[in-house]
């Protein structure tokens, strides 16, 4: 991946724009958010002079859709008065990037509780505070996330979390994508899970009503959490419904000790045995994987979801046996977790801790490769969710970011990939644009300020309390 071409073309930015769409659906793990062109089919947004693949070129979007890769100089006068123009000279674009694993509003609570183990961490802190959580503050904290997102060039998330609709009408709302998942734990009695799993075949069955760039999944959290009776409920309704399953697996030391003290096996043994194993699982951490495991999960053909800061940050152990797993066919994605337990969103700086303890853990500096990081978090992810995205061509959905390529972190441009992975973070972002609609443009996000007062508001009562 090149960087900056000869004799890119100069055009004047412009305001953000929108635009809509319809969606085809289809099996959950492969459903295509394709969103349709303007009625009239006329260009709604042109992005003028960026680099793609080294070359400059007029990437013309109609709605939702790339529609063609133009000659740069050769797209403006083909823009009716009404399109956006934004001004990709000295600017990279990219794909979208795609959050394999997140709990978006938990940044809400960035920096309240940190240097803890884990299970103390959760029990002690994070569960108390999250009981007290409202649908509406889970709203604002998940648009506090999505701000974040967008700010770093983010477009799509795979979300699990508290009160699912505050969460999905805040990536409406943001202008993201989203897989959200709806948390199935086992608490209470009989007539509190029974409750629980009404709720959540509300929250699935009800999706549709946020449009379709917001799908749903199942999400039970875990199998220290999650019993046997719910985990076989969770695989039925996932048969029946056609969604993928989101679930935390083999996180921790304890969780597998755990797992082989109740149950006689370890995670994904226990998983397998009640027919969760398979392509619709979405597998957040897969830390502690022995080689039958990594075996296991590729012949399943399980979504593996590396979060290497949260890991690292939480002394999870590991890494994640990357290399294993792509040698054995296992396809893996990468997340940023929380914002609780990592401290940030920012996937561009996730990738740069996957690639070095990938490389660390083999003792072999070609081990995932800055190119092989970038196509986790776009091509491969896309392919996994069923976003129709994930490269920069015609027909595809208009999810892609441009990055300023006289950034200090992206200077002199010897390797737009190995900049963008070893050297870049998030701030290198200029513009975000996701279903053809610019949600950052400038570094500048329309609502920013709504979202950080509500917040601060929010916080302050929670605290108080």
């Amino acid at each position: 991946m090149s960087g900056r071409p000869e004799g890119a073309s100069k055009s004047n930015a412009a305001d953000p724009g929108s635009a809509s769409g319809d969606a085809v659906r289809g099996n959950a793990g492969d459903a295509v958010s394709a969103p349709s062109p303007s009625a009239d089919g006329a260009l709604t947004l042109g992005i003028l002079g960026a680099t793609v693949d080294g070359i400059a070129h007029d990437i013309l979007v109609a709605g939702g859709r790339i529609v063609e890769l133009a000659p740069a100089g050769s797209g403006e006068r083909r823009l009716p008065d009404a399109a956006v123009r934004v001004d990709g000279d000295g600017r990279a674009a990219l794909p979208g990037l795609m959050n394999a694993h997140t709990h978006t509003a938990m940044a809400l609570l960035r920096g309240y509780a940190d240097d803890m183990p884990l299970m103390a961490w959760l029990q002690d802190k994070i569960w108390p505070l999250e009981a007290r959580l409202s649908e509406e503050d889970v709203y604002w904290g998940a648009r506090l996330g999505c701000l974040e997102m967008i700010r770093t060039g983010t477009t799509f998330f795979n979300d699990m979390y508290w009160h699912f609709q505050g969460t999905a009408r805040a990536a409406e709302d943001s202008g993201m994508r989203a897989r959200i998942g709806s948390v199935i734990l086992d608490q209470g009695d009989a007539q509190s899970v029974a409750a629980m799993r009404a709720g959540v075949l509300e929250d699935v069955t009800s999706v549709a009503r946020y449009g379709p760039r917001v799908q749903a999944s199942l999400a039970p959290h875990a199998v220290y959490t999650v019993g046997e009776e719910s985990l076989r409920w969770v695989a039925e309704q996932a048969e029946a419904l056609d969604l993928p399953v989101h679930i935390h697996l083999s996180e921790t030391a304890g969780e597998v000790a755990d797992c082989v003290a109740v149950h006689g096996v370890r995670p994904p043994a226990w998983l397998d045995a009640l027919g969760l194993l398979g392509p619709r699982l979405l597998a957040a951490h897969c830390v502690h994987l022995d080689a039958e495991e990594v075996a296991l999960l590729a012949e399943r053909g399980v979504n593996a979801l590396h979060n290497p800061v949260s890991n690292l940050k939480l002394s999870s152990g590991g890494p994640m046996p990357y290399r294993a797993l792509r040698e054995a066919g296992a396809r893996v994605l990468v997340g940023t977790d929380g914002a609780a337990s990592n401290n940030n969103l920012d996937l561009f700086e996730e990738l740069k801790f996957a690639a070095l303890m990938a490389k660390h853990a083999t003792g072999d500096p070609t081990t995932l490769s800055a190119e092989e990081a970038l196509a986790l978090v776009t091509k491969d992810a896309a392919e996994a969710f069923g976003v129709d995205g994930g490269t920069i061509a015609a027909g595809r959905v208009a999810d892609l970011i441009l990055v300023d390529l006289d950034h200090p972190t992206l200077f002199p441009n010897h390797d737009l990939a190995a900049d963008l992975v070893f050297a870049a973070n998030g701030r290198a972002v200029s513009h975000t644009i996701c279903d053809g609609r610019v949600l950052m443009s400038d570094g500048i996000i329309q609502d920013e300020a709504e979202i950080r007062a509500e917040v601060r508001t929010r916080l302050a009562h929670l605290l108080a309390n």
